[in-house]
Parts: structure tokens; sequence; C-alpha cells
């Protein structure tokens, strides 16, 4: 009789565990959705730099063995095939460290998390981030921190989980302000917990009923829209910073048009089969970006240098890059920002999280002719720990290809131009207190706010700032890549004359090198005639020369 009591009992105390085993989320949906310490939010108000407008999540499967959650939605129900779906309580970071430390530290050292050509910093869009403190922290890939980082600072899930929706938080300081025009307004800022600004889950953003719990066990590779959450609303619009990256990119009905790599009716290929991780580091390179890890990305991952099968477009490869003649023209879909004046205040309903705020006035154009620059791969980007000069015209370079028509490539880029303070005494960059300028449209104050903020003592003189931008997405099918007349023929597109396609001297002077003055027949047939047939180097009529061609330096007649 005891043995059969004893074997009652242990049967009825395996049943009670199998049925926890089959449903281990029921005890987290059971608790109150309290966050933990964990990357989360809360509404806030954010700069123009990073706001972006609520997203409809598109989840996708990722890890291995691999799950595809249901767009938009979690199951709380475990799948036997996935790895995850044992988690039954999510502590944050930690909840990932148990199993990824080395992943949680490769994330740690990456520029996603470190900032390094950013935090410090300014641009032409929306100038500093520090002096903005938290309403530049939306992008930043920690639970909150953007300083004395540590593993249990990466916030995992802002990359692994389209579902995941977050923000700074509590939002519980209340800020009363007077505008420059008389007018008062409150606002509501995050407040610090355990001494730093801390994200929190935004669930009322998320699919009615889902918990972290339900997230860690869905998480997934990072998709397009991964990434777009964040690089496309740079610099506070969709589309406004970069020109070629904005959010239509995740859409399933994207036309080849906009982006062939992309679109699913194209390669349908995601970020990161171009940006091919390692060790969290993204590589990649622009002409404006500070800090380039993990290596750069080239057309030749794919395709063949020299992929046309025609001589005389192949020969181009050396000296034009694939996206001059594959990328027509930037600003697709949703337009680009092509400058800002932060003196004429402009009220926008929509900035900082709906708050309402004084940014920049703006100019934006939708399809625009890129501006064509020589790049040999290197960039001078200015430093704000530094003095910047003006160049020949007065203006002020932020960002600059470097190259020459001798030793790079013809690359397409944006020219982007803003108004922005420089320091007097020291000739630095003024760390411009955006957030100020949003909150009250008093932009002499937030210059000088910068200038405190630096801790110089000098006063300050708005001047006229630019930035060169690499134009490197948004390649079209090889229909629509330009034709030879576009340039050859036309100054629509480029002016091969201002690239340094002019002669090195008069032409009676340049032709009298070789023979006597003739009748000019037009610049095809004198091109045809000196290097298709006889062979002669560029650098007998031009400043410049091309000696991968193997052509004849001198006179040979």
């Amino acid at each position: 009789m005891k043995k059969l009591m004893v074997f009652i009992g242990v049967t009825l105390v395996l049943f009670s565990l199998s049925m926890m085993l089959v449903n281990p989320a029921s005890a987290d949906r059971d608790r109150p959705h309290r966050p933990t310490r964990t990357p989360n939010s809360t509404q806030t108000p954010q700069s123009e730099e990073t706001r972006r407008p609520t997203r409809t999540p598109t989840g996708q499967a990722g890890s291995t063995p691999a799950r595809t959650p249901t767009p938009g939605s979690v199951s709380a129900t475990p799948d036997p095939n996935n790895p995850h779906a044992g988690i039954q309580s999510y502590d944050g970071p930690q909840t990932c460290i148990a199993c990824h430390s080395a992943e949680a530290e490769s994330a740690l050292h990456s520029e996603h998390m470190q900032w390094a050509g950013k935090w410090k910093q300014v641009n032409t869009y929306c100038t500093a981030p520090e002096p903005a403190d938290f309403a530049c922290r939306t992008c930043h890939a920690s639970t909150g921190k953007v300083t004395n980082l540590t593993v249990n600072d990466v916030d995992c899930l802002i990359c692994h989980s389209d579902t995941y929706q977050r923000a700074l938080g509590p939002q519980t300081n209340n800020v009363t302000i007077v505008d420059w025009q008389g007018t008062s307004k409150v606002y509501h800022f995050p407040v610090k917990v355990n001494g730093d600004y801390q994200m929190q889950p935004r669930f009322d953003l998320m699919p009615a009923g889902t918990t972290m719990v339900d997230l860690a066990r869905n998480v997934h590779l990072p998709t397009v829209a991964t990434c777009l959450r964040c690089h496309a609303k740079a610099g506070g619009a969709d589309g406004g910073k970069r020109g070629d990256i904005f959010m239509a990119l995740k859409d399933p009905a994207l036309s080849p048009n906009v982006d062939v790599h992309i679109s699913p009716s194209g390669a349908n290929l995601t970020c990161q089969d171009c940006h091919v991780p390692k060790d969290h580091q993204i590589p990649g390179q622009g002409i404006d970006l500070r800090i380039s890890e993990g290596g750069t990305v080239t057309c030749t991952q794919c395709h063949e240098a020299k992929p046309h099968g025609e001589t005389g477009i192949d020969q181009h490869t050396d000296r034009v890059a694939c996206q001059t003649c594959h990328i027509p023209t930037y600003g697709k879909v949703t337009g680009t920002e092509m400058s800002r004046d932060w003196t004429k205040p402009m009220w926008s309903t929509a900035a900082c999280n709906g708050q309402g705020a004084w940014v920049g006035q703006d100019v934006w154009q939708t399809n625009v002719i890129p501006t064509y620059t020589f790049w040999n791969g290197q960039s001078q980007v200015y430093d704000l720990a530094q003095s910047i000069s003006a160049d020949p015209d007065g203006s002020y370079t932020m960002s600059r290809a470097l190259g020459s028509i001798n030793d790079g490539k013809l690359y397409p880029i944006k020219v982007h131009t803003s108004n922005q303070p420089r320091e007097n005494s020291t000739g630095r960059m003024v760390a411009y207190d955006v957030l100020w300028n949003f909150l009250t449209g008093k932009f002499e104050e937030a210059a000088q706010r910068g200038v405190d903020f630096m801790g110089l003592p000098g006063g300050y003189t708005w001047v006229n700032t630019r930035a060169e931008q690499l134009i490197t997405h948004g390649v079209e099918p090889k229909e629509n890549a330009l034709e030879c007349a576009a340039c050859h023929s036309s100054r629509t597109q480029m002016d091969l004359r201002t690239l340094g396609y002019v002669l090195k001297g008069p032409q009676s002077q340049v032709c009298s090198q070789c023979h006597e003055q003739e009748s000019n027949p037009g610049f095809n047939p004198i091109h045809n005639k000196h290097v298709e047939s006889e062979n002669i180097d560029c650098s007998m009529c031009h400043a410049f020369t091309r000696p991968e061609r193997g052509l004849t330096i001198g006179i040979t007649r």
C-alpha cells in the first residue's frame, strides 16, 4: 500500500512539472508587465536626429534552427525546433549573455555601441548629440547609457526583434519652457534611473499581449526593417540624411527601379548580404563616417570587376565606380534634405515624438541628380576638438572626399549644406544645443549654450557648412543604367569639364606638340583617332594619365 501511495505521489509531481514545461509562458503572462533591466520604452521627446514613426514590425526567421513568426506578432507557445523556446523569464541583457557571452562582448566593442565617431562630434544635420543628451539616444544599441558601457548594457533585442519597441523612461520630468514667440509649453522628459537613462518597453506599440519573454523566445537575425528603424530616420526624418536609405525599402512591393538589390522582385537581399558582419562589426565606408569597422563593401563581392562583356564599357571600371552609372538619381520615394537653416525656426507638430518642436527650415528635393567627385577611399572628416578653416568660397566643409582624377574613382555623392555657429577664439565648430533649439526656437541661445557646454571663452559666428556624403544604395536594373551620351554628349547628368576632363593648355599648344593646327571634327573622332588608333596616352592632351590602359606616353612620331 505504501509503495502504491509513493507511486501515485511521484506521478502527480511529474504531471505537474510536465504541465509547467508545456506552457512556461503562462506564469509570465499572469504577472504584470513591469520592466526589468532591459532595453525598453515609454514615449520620450527626441531630437530630429533620431525620431522615428511607429512601425509595423515585420518579424523574420533568423536563429538556427530557424522559425518564422508571423510578421508583426510573436508566439507564446514554445517551438521544439527553436533553441530559445525554453526561456521562461527575461532579465534584460543578462538573459542573452547567459548563453551568448562572447557575442555580447563583441557587440559591446562595436561602433553601434561605442559611438566613437558620433557622440562627441558634430554634423550638418542635427549638429551635436552630446548636449542634447537623452534626445539623441533613441538609436543607440544600449539599454540607455552612452558612456561607461558594459556587456550588461547591450540591448540585444533592438537588432534581433523587429517586434520590440522601446523608449527612454519613465517620462515624468515635466519641464515648462517659453519659446521665441513668448508661448509657454510643458514638455515631458525621461528621468534617470539608478544614475542614468534607461530604455523601457513600449507594449502599447507591440501586438496585444506581447511580453518580454515572447520577444526573447522569438529573436531572429536582423532584417532590412531592423536596420531601417534607425538608419532610414537619421537626420530627423525618413530619407532625410542619407538620401538613398528610407523606410520604403522594407516594403514587400518595393519596385526594383528603386533598389534592385533589396526589392523582393529583384535580388531580395538583406543589408548583411553586402555588409557581412563579423563579431558584430559591420563593414562599410562612407565619406562622412569617422569610424569604419570590419572593412569595406565592394560590388566585386558578388560581381566581376569587368562584368559588361564589352571592352568600351569595361574600360570605365578602373576609374568609374559602378554606382556612377547604376544610380542615376537619389532621394527616391521620400525625397531627401538638401539644406537646413537654424536661424529660421519652423514649427513641426511631429517633432519630439509628437510633442512638437521648432526645427530649422529645411529644403527637400526628390529624384536628385548626384554631384560627382573623384574619391580614393579616404576622407577628411571634421573633428570637434580641432579648429576648422574656410574653403576658398568661404564655406566650411565638414566631410570631404579625398582623391583626384589621377588616383580616385568617380563616385556619386550628395552635398548637404547648413549654417552653424563657429567659436571665435578657437576656430572650432560649436556643439550646438539642438534640444534647446527644438524646445524654444531661440537659435542664438542654443548657440551660446553650446559654447558654454564646451567651456570655451569666446563668442561665435554663424558660418555656412557643407558635407559630402557617398551615394551607394539605390542601384537600379541594368536596363536603367546611364547611356554613354548622358555623360559624353550632355552636361545635364554631369559636366566632365568640372571633373578635370579638359585640355591641359590652349588647343593650339596641345595640338602643336605633334602636328600643325587642324580643324576640330569633335570629341569622338579626335579621341578615337589618338587613343584607339594611335594608342596615345591621355597625358599628352590632358593633365592626367591612365597607365592601366597601356597607352604610349610621349611623342612617337
